[in-house]
């Protein structure tokens, strides 16, 4: 193993960020310019949806605007600094995401979609390797459903509401839904006002621990194959959607924006090639302002099997945005104390076997005497034991319950490896029991003590 880990009504409109279609209140028929589509769905997946641009309506933006407040990443510039590399601190976001569905029951997402949108977030948000966000940049993001709920009862983050008025992202339902806003990432999935997604605001815009404050996405958008289809259904609308959350502005902002004065102007980014209009599908050889079109970027309005990154300087925006403008939002989950490790043994089992503490994204060193035998293997369960076994030796682990980790054979006298915890919250608060067994080629085998292992951070 290489590492350890387990496995049709009508839409408010006008949303300062948004993957969004505009058409008129409470008619049967939506009509854009001069055509009718009989549901948003329809109109969603039809050829005028990229005609009309309109994949994230965000207006116009005078970053100069009278009221903002000064700072490295405020609403009209960007200052890069040091301290907002990924180098720093892993920021751990708890998310709640609501499920709005209306009386006939669409708007129904499972429990199992709601995870693989967060193992998404995470994919692109750190840059995981051999998925499709490996190409971009690591960011130290990490997103978790939360495990408690603002009074402190356990939860698994995702709240379901039936509500006709709300599934069509009307009547405020963020008063009646919202979790704390300064310490959750609030998602809400409904009709999201005839959009893929939207924020209402920046962070910068004063919105921050606010109940407005959220992420909402077009139900069917969300997760891993979302049942829109092709090509929004890779949860690429969340990740674009977040990128607003923290900060960015989409790459054609400013459209040519000079590049001289380019954290002032534009996107605010340096790094985001300057891009004249949006695009839609994949064209690779878009070249609008003399360079190629940043249309791999995360913050276009590409497919979402053609998004793929965040610059470095947009990660450096997003990290100052959230030590700037959401300070309270990241923290470990409840069960993420301190790592450790717990020895046990019983005699005759020999007390050879150490290994070091098991936190998340780092690695854990297993150790072994093997000193009178050949090799050694290491087994990792979920359950502990304490079971004499015929030949006299105890078996501390339950190897009938769920195997974590097999690491083996590992020649000696000091047999050692390296393994790496996997960089997932989830992952928090687990205990791998394991213990080592002593082999020859042939004749009776050992045990060792047990090193019970809490993953923590």
């Amino acid at each position: 193993m290489t590492g350890i880990g387990l496995a049709l009504a009508g839409a408010s409109t006008g949303h300062a960020f948004a993957q969004q279609a505009t058409a008129p209140q409470n008619e049967p028929v939506i009509k854009i310019g001069t055509q009718e589509f009989a549901t948003w769905e329809e109109y969603l997946h039809s050829n005028a949806f990229q005609a009309y641009g309109l994949r994230c309506g965000l207006p116009p933006q005078d970053i100069s605007a009278a009221g903002d407040v000064p700072g490295d990443c405020s609403l009209s510039s960007t200052t890069i600094k040091s301290q907002y590399n990924a180098t720093g601190p892993t920021y751990q976001i708890p998310v709640v995401v609501h499920i709005i569905m209306n009386t006939s029951g669409q708007g129904a997402i499972s429990d199992a979609l709601v995870q693989s949108q967060i193992d998404i977030l995470n994919e692109d948000f750190q840059a995981i390797a051999g998925t499709n966000g490996g190409n971009g940049t690591f960011s130290n993001f990490q997103f978790y459903l939360a495990d408690r709920d603002p009074a402190g009862n356990p939860t698994n983050g995702i709240t379901r509401s039936t509500n006709n008025t709300w599934f069509n992202d009307g009547g405020a339902y963020y008063n009646t839904l919202a979790w704390d806003t300064n310490r959750y990432l609030n998602f809400y999935t409904n009709q999201a006002g005839g959009a893929l997604g939207y924020v209402p605001n920046l962070p910068q815009g004063g919105i921050v621990g606010s109940n407005v404050d959220r992420v909402v996405i077009l139900w069917s958008t969300f997760g891993l194959n979302a049942p829109f289809g092709p090509p929004y259904n890779k949860g690429r609308t969340a990740t674009h959607e977040l990128g607003h959350y923290f900060g960015l502005y989409h790459p054609f902002q400013g459209a040519c924006a000079p590049a001289s004065n380019c954290y002032n102007n534009g996107d605010l980014i340096c790094d985001t090639l300057p891009d004249q209009t949006s695009h839609f599908g994949c064209p690779l050889n878009a070249n609008t302002c003399g360079d190629p079109d940043p249309i791999t970027n995360y913050m276009e309005y590409t497919d979402d099997l053609c998004m793929e990154e965040f610059t470095p300087e947009q990660v450096n925006r997003m990290r100052c945005t959230i030590e700037n403008w959401r300070p309270n939002l990241s923290r470990p989950p409840t069960g993420c104390a301190a790592a450790s490790v717990t020895t046990r043994t019983m005699s005759p089992n020999f007390n050879t076997y150490t290994a070091t503490n098991p936190v998340l994204g780092q690695p854990v060193t297993f150790t072994v005497n093997t000193s009178g035998f050949q090799f050694a293997t290491i087994v990792g369960v979920s359950s502990s034991a304490s079971k004499r076994l015929d030949n006299g030796y105890f078996a501390l682990i339950n190897v009938d319950s769920s195997i974590l980790l097999n690491i083996g054979p590992l020649a000696g006298p000091n047999a050692s490896t390296m393994q790496v915890v996997s960089n997932d919250p989830s992952m928090c608060g687990i205990t791998i029991y394991t213990q080592a067994k002593l082999h020859n080629a042939s004749g009776p085998f050992a045990l060792t003590n047990a090193q019970d292992l809490r993953i923590g951070n």
